[in-house]
C-alpha cells in the first residue's frame, strides 16, 4: 500500500485507506497525545468531520477529515493551540490564509478553507497520497538528473505563481514537497506550507547564541534570511537550490555539529558543485552552473525569479537527457490562461474534495433552494407561468435578520446603506453559539470597495467575518466590529458570531438585545483598497492626492507605492488617535507630522501600528489615518 502523508505531515502514524476512503468513524491511534485525540469524531464548523491523524509537524497536527455533505475526504493542518492565543498570529493568520487559498497551481497543495475551532487555527486543504521528498531522498538515496529535473521545474511553477502573488514561502524544503503519481505514472510534486513558516516566530533566531533553537531549516535558509533581513521570491530560490544540491547529492548542502555552525556556511563558504560530491552519478556541468547562481550569497548575483529558473532547467534538461536514456518524463510546462499547468493531471479520486467541488456543492445549495421554493409557488399557483416567474424572483432584502440563516444557504440577502438588525439568540450547541449569514450582492458585479461595521451586544465578545478573507475579532465583550474598505467582487457572504473567552465553554444567548449590521459602499479613489499589506497589493500614491485608511487590527500594515518621479518630497502623514508610524526605503521609522523624504518611482511606504501594550483594547481602530505628497 502507499503510505499516505497528509500536507504538512513529518510523520504519518497509520497511513489512510487507499484513495483516501471514508470509513464508519473516527480512527484512534494511541500514539497520538490525549489533546489531538480531542478533536477525533469532532465537526468542525458544521462541515468537516474529523476523522483521523495522519501526521505531525512543526507548525501543528494534520488529521483527515470528511465534508459532511459531500463526502468527501480533505486534510486539516491544526496549528498549535499556543499560536491561536497572540492576537498578532490571528490576524497575521486570517490575512496569509486568504492569499493562501487564491493559489490554484497544479503543483501547490491547494487551500480550500480556514477558520477557528475550539481555541486552535485550521486549515483545510487538498489530501495529497505520496511521500514527501525527504523521505525519497532518505529511503532511495540521490536522484539521477533525468527523474529530478521535471520534479524541479515543477517546484519552479509552484513558487513562480505563489510570488507572483507576492506570497514567499520561507521554508521550502524537501519535507514540504510531495511527490505522487500522475495518471500516466510519472512523478508528480506538490508544494504545500506557502506563507505559515511566517506566523510561527516562536523559535525565531534574535541572537547568535539562539539560533540553535532552530530545527530543521538551517540546511535551507538563505543568508538574508539567517541575518533578519527582509526576504522576498530571491531567498525562496537559494532555499530551492539547497533544495537541488540535496536532491542530486543525497547530502546536505552544509553540515555542522551544531545549528549556529551550518548557519554560518550559509554566510561565508562557498557551495560544492553537486558533481563534486558524487562525481560517479555523471551530473552534468550546466547543471552545476545552474545550482551555483541559486545559491549566491547576494540574492542580485541569484536566478531573479522561479520562472527563468524553471525555464533553464527545462533548456537544460532537453540538452543533456538523450532518447537513449530511456523515456523522457514530461516536465509541466503549457502556459494556460495564465498559469503553468501539468501535461499529466494528478490522479483525483473521487473521493477527495477539490476546489470543483466546494464550487459545484455551493452552486447545487443555490439551484436546490431555488427549485424548492419554486415547486412550493407551483403548487399554489397551479400553472408553470407563475412557477417560473418565482425561479427567477431573488429572496427579498431584509432589514430585520430572518431565521434561521446560519448556514451559508440560508443567507439573508441585504443591500449596501440599509441597515440591519440581528439577534444571536439560540445556541446552534453546547459548544457553538448562533451565528447569522448574510448575503450583499451589489448591482453591476465587478471590483468594488465596502466597509461593514456591527455594534455590540452587552453580554457578548462578537465577531465579524467576509467570505473575501477580511475578519474583525478585536473588540471584546460588548464592544463592536469593523471591517474598512476592503475589494468585494460582486457578492460577499457576511457573518456575525460570537468568540468564546479562553475559559468560556457554554456559548451565551441573548434574545433581547439586538445588533445593528451596517454595509456602506466606498469609492474607490482617495483611499486605501484592502488587503494591502503586501507589496503586491500595494495601494497607489499620486502626488498632491491625499490617501485615507485604516489599521483596524492589531497585526494590520498597509503598502503604498509611490506613483511619481523621483525626487525630495515632502510627505505630511496626519492621524488622530491612532498609535502609528511609517517607513520608507531608507528603514527609518516615523511618526506622524511632516518629513522631507527621498522617494523614486515604485518605493513603498508602510504604515503601521506601534500599540505599547498588546494585550490592552485596540486604539483607533476606526479612526482614519491620511497621507498626502508635495514637493
Amino acid at each position: 500500500m502507499t503510505q499516505t502523508n497528509a500536507p504538512g505531515a513529518e510523520a504519518a502514524p497509520p497511513p489512510a485507506a487507499p484513495g483516501g476512503a471514508a470509513d464508519s468513524g473516527p480512527i484512534v491511534d494511541r500514539r497520538v497525545t490525549a489533546s489531538n485525540q480531542a478533536w477525533l469524531g469532532k465537526v468542525v464548523d458544521g462541515r468537516y468531520r474529523v476523522l483521523e491523524v495522519i501526521g505531525r509537524g512543526g507548525m501543528g497536527v494534520v488529521y483527515r477529515v470528511e465534508h459532511l455533505r459531500m463526502g468527501k475526504i480533505a486534510a486539516m493542518k491544526v496549528l498549535h493551540r499556543d499560536l491561536a492565543q497572540d492576537p498578532d498570529v490571528v490576524g497575521r493568520f486570517e490575512r496569509e490564509a486568504a492569499v493562501i487559498s487564491k493559489l490554484h497551481h497544479p503543483h501547490t497543495v491547494q487551500v480550500f478553507d480556514f477558520g477557528t475551532a475550539q481555541d486552535a487555527l485550521y486549515l483545510i486543504m487538498e489530501y495529497v497520497r505520496g511521500r514527501d521528498l525527504g523521505r525519497i531522498i532518505e529511503r532511495d538515496g540521490p536522484m539521477p538528473w533525468p527523474r529530478a529535473a521535471p520534479l524541479l521545474a515543477q517546484i519552479c511553477g509552484a513558487l513562480s505563481e505563489a510570488h507572483e502573488l507576492g506570497i514567499v514561502h520561507r521554508d521550502l524544503k524537501p519535507e514540504n514537497v510531495l511527490i505522487t503519481r500522475s495518471t500516466a505514472g510519472r512523478d508528480y510534486a506538490k508544494v504545500l506550507d506557502f506563507g505559515l513558516a511566517k506566523l510561527d516566530q516562536r523559535n525565531a533566531p534574535k541572537r547568535e547564541t539562539e539560533r540553535q533553537a532552530i530545527v530543521g531549516t538551517p540546511y535551507f535558509m538563505a543568508p538574508e534570511q539567517i541575518r533578519g533581513d527582509e526576504v522576498d521570491a530571491r531567498t525562496d530560490l537559494y532555499s530551492f537550490g539547497a533544495l537541488m544540491f540535496e536532491l542530486l547529492t543525497g547530502q546536505h548542502l552544509y553540515t555542522g555539529s551544531t545549528a549556529v555552525g551550518v548557519l554560518t556556511k550559509h554566510l561565508t563558504a562557498e557551495a560544492d558543485p553537486p558533481s563534486k560530491r558524487v562525481p560517479k552519478l555523471g551530473i552534468p556541468p550546466e547543471v552545476d552552473q545552474l545550482c551555483k547562481k541559486a545559491l549566491a550569497r547576494d540574492p542580485e548575483r541569484r536566478w531573479q525569479s522561479a520562472a527563468e529558473l524553471g525555464a533553464a532547467i527545462e533548456a537544460i534538461y532537453a540538452e543533456t537527457v538523450g532518447e537513449t536514456s530511456g523515456p523522457r518524463p514530461k516536465v509541466s510546462r503549457e502556459l494556460v490562461g495564465g498559469a503553468l499547468v501539468a501535461d499529466d493531471e494528478v490522479d483525483a479520486s473521487e473521493l477527495r474534495l477539490r476546489r470543483s467541488d466546494l464550487d459545484a456543492f455551493e452552486r447545487g445549495l443555490r439551484r436546490r433552494q431555488a427549485l424548492v421554493l419554486g415547486g412550493a409557488t407551483l403548487l399554489v399557483a397551479g400553472g408553470a407561468a407563475a412557477a417560473a416567474l418565482y425561479l427567477t424572483r431573488p429572496p427579498p432584502m431584509v432589514t430585520a435578520e430572518d431565521e434561521p440563516n446560519d448556514e451559508p444557504a440560508q443567507a439573508n440577502r441585504i443591500a449596501a446603506g440599509a441597515p440591519v438588525t440581528g439577534y444571536l439568540g439560540k445556541r446552534r450547541s453546547q459548544t457553538e453559539g448562533d451565528r447569522d449569514e448574510y448575503l450583499l450582492q451589489l448591482p453591476g458585479g465587478g471590483r468594488r470597495v465596502i466597509s461593514v461595521s456591527v455594534s455590540g451586544i452587552p453580554n457578548l465578545d462578537l465577531n465579524l467575518s467576509l467570505d473575501s478573507g477580511a475578519r474583525a475579532d478585536e473588540g471584546g465583550v460588548g464592544e463592536g466590529e469593523s471591517v474598512h474598505r476592503r475589494a468585494v467582487h460582486g457578492r460577499v457572504l457576511i457573518t456575525v458570531a460570537q468568540t468564546l473567552a479562553k475559559d468560556q465553554r457554554l456559548p451565551v444567548e441573548n434574545v433581547s438585545d439586538p445588533y445593528r449590521l451596517v454595509v456602506t459602499e466606498e469609492a474607490p479613489e482617495g483611499g486605501e483598497i484592502e488587503p494591502n499589506n503586501m507589496e503586491a497589493d500595494a495601494t497607489q500614491l499620486a502626488p498632491g492626492i491625499e490617501v485615507r485608511g485604516f489599521l483596524d487590527a492589531r497585526a494590520d500594515v498597509d503598502i503604498l507605492r509611490w506613483a511619481g518621479d523621483a525626487g525630495t518630497f515632502e510627505v505630511v502623514v496626519r492621524v488622530d488617535g491612532v498609535p502609528l508610524q511609517w517607513r520608507v526605503g531608507d528603514g527609518a521609522r516615523r511618526t506622524p507630522g511632516v518629513a522631507k523624504v527621498e522617494l523614486a518611482r515604485g518605493d513603498l511606504i508602510r504604515i503601521e501600528r506601534r500599540d505599547p501594550d498588546l494585550s490592552g483594547p485596540l486604539v483607533g481602530r476606526d479612526a482614519p489615518w491620511s497621507i498626502v505628497v508635495a514637493r
